[in-house]
């Protein structure tokens, strides 16, 4: 079925350009020059997206698209125009416009964002009737989903975002605090895909330039990966080279332009954007890049009846690595105390905290004084603690690569790194 899209556009000439573009892509047009009547028309028909001219002299395509989401919000909305300052560009995907394109036009682009937001919105009406169908694995959601246990509305709303925006084709910035667990969340995304053909590459400040990226991308190339999705964690922190490199990645420009395997990019940052950007920790690229599509990480203290749960899983990892048989849990008094501490710097704060206490050998019951006493500790080695959450992070690539390395033996690979196949199996499913 074509879809239905309605052009708002007070040039005639270009008007009919973008009506050819659509119409030449298989869209079904309807275009307009007068912004109401096109307010009339859109309220009468149903369209499944609208483009719109910013600059008209009756009425803006700011104030036009704000008529319309108050009528049909879940209709998509691209604005396009000749000029617009970067707080502008902000301020219109802020009140839910799906894409901005600049005059003259990146065609390919526009049908590609195009393609993305009618696809994004599909999935999401049809989302009630896709969990029906789905088995629940882990929690209630529909989907296996291990970053947070989803007992709070905060972590339950922001894996359903994250489900609903598993199909998109360009980029996705992950927003959180200091010490977000990002990589995990990237590992959940990545799990929402069951075929083997879909590659997810990690890239940080310490293993991000060119001849590496373009050696891992021409890698899963060759191994045939339908799509590609590089995850560039800790982008603030990165060089004023990386990030060029990073701004070019979408696009494949550049150092990226031989790749002919589709890419996409997940850009992690801890921060919000307009304060990354005023302090120059992101350049003016990345900025307006990463501001297309924003999903915010929500902080521990937002989903308190999450924290309890992960902290005893924490506390079964440790013991498995380990290899002890008695698992001790948190006692009553304890498990409130996780729930009301603010934990300033979330997720790696709670697992320093975690292994602080286990490290002290607390039996088999976890007392609410030995989880001060831990906190305390964990306060204060912070430093060791970023170094063993960034061993943490990357021990899973590294097995996997012993994995490809080994053509899947997984008796060799724990072998290779003198443990039982148990552990080596956990960290590769």
């Amino acid at each position: 079925m074509a879809y239905r899209i309605l052009i708002l556009d007070d040039d005639t000439d270009f008007n009919s350009l973008l009506t050819d573009i659509f119409e030449q892509a298989d869209y079904v047009v309807t275009s307009l020059e007068d912004p109401h009547k096109a307010v009339d028309v859109f309220a009468n028909q149903y369209f499944d997206l609208v483009v719109t001219d910013h600059k008209m002299p009756e009425m803006t395509g700011a104030e036009f698209a704000k008529l319309i989401k108050k009528m049909k919000p879940e209709v998509p909305v691209i604005m396009v125009s000749g000029y617009l300052e970067n707080d502008t560009i902000r301020e219109l995907i802020g009140e839910g416009v799906g894409g901005v394109f600049l005059k003259p036009l990146n065609i390919f682009s526009l049908l590609q964002r195009t393609a993305e937001l009618i696809d994004d919105t599909k999935q999401t009406q049809q989302s009630d009737s896709l969990k029906a169908d789905v088995a629940v694995v882990d929690n209630s959601l529909g989907f296996k989903f291990r970053s947070f246990p989803c007992k709070s509305q905060a972590s339950i709303n922001f894996a359903e975002r994250l489900y609903h925006l598993r199909h998109f084709t360009s980029t996705l910035s992950l927003i959180g605090g200091s010490g977000t667990h990002f990589r995990q969340i990237c590992e959940d995304i990545a799990g929402f895909y069951e075929s083997e053909k879909e590659h997810f590459i990690y890239l940080s400040p310490g293993s991000f330039d060119a001849e590496q990226v373009l050696s891992m991308l021409c890698a899963s190339q060759a191994a045939g990966a339908d799509r590609v999705t590089c995850v560039l964690l800790e982008v603030e922190a990165m060089s004023e080279e990386q990030k060029e490199l990073a701004a070019a990645l979408p696009s494949a420009d550049r150092v990226f332009e031989s790749i002919t395997t589709p890419m996409r990019t997940i850009f992690c940052v801890s921060g919000d954007l307009d304060s990354l950007y005023d302090e120059g920790l992101i350049n003016e690229d990345l900025y307006v890049l990463m501001g297309t599509a924003e999903v915010c990480v929500p902080a521990l203290r937002d989903c308190p009846s999450d924290i309890a749960v992960m902290a005893q899983q924490m506390v079964v990892d440790v013991i498995r690595e380990k290899g002890l048989s008695s698992v001790p849990r948190f006692e009553r008094s304890a498990q409130d105390f996780l729930r009301t501490h603010a934990w300033d710097y979330n997720y790696a704060q709670l697992r320093s905290t975690v292994r602080a206490i286990m490290e002290a050998s607390p039996g088999d019951v976890l007392t609410l004084g030995a989880l001060n006493a831990a906190l305390q500790v964990s306060a204060a080695a912070s430093p060791r603690a970023r170094f063993e959450a960034h061993l943490s992070s990357v021990q899973v690539e590294y097995v996997r690569a012993v994995s490809i390395l080994f053509g899947g033996d997984r008796l060799k690979v724990a072998n290779f790194f003198g443990v039982d196949a148990a552990t080596t199996k956990a960290l590769l499913t």
